[in-house]
């Protein structure tokens, strides 16, 4: 009778150890999805700031100031 109360224990605390791992691992998936998202947006960002430095660099700086009296 003892083995098998310690047998339903054991059983439950693995129960339990499975549920903590399971909402850990979810918490953990969560926070993936959230800096893939960041990286995605960074790559954006730096897409468009390198869109931006190589238009102004083909730019001649003589034009560009001529836009800016305008």
């Amino acid at each position: 009778m003892v083995l098998k109360n310690n047998l339903e224990k054991n059983l439950r605390d693995l129960e339990n150890r499975i549920k903590e791992l399971e909402q850990s691992n979810e918490r953990i998936c969560s926070q993936f999805n959230h800096l893939e998202e960041k990286v995605r947006e960074r790559e954006e960002e730096t897409k468009i700031k390198e869109e931006i430095i190589v238009y102004l660099e083909e730019k001649p700086v003589q034009y560009l100031l001529e836009e800016l009296m305008i």
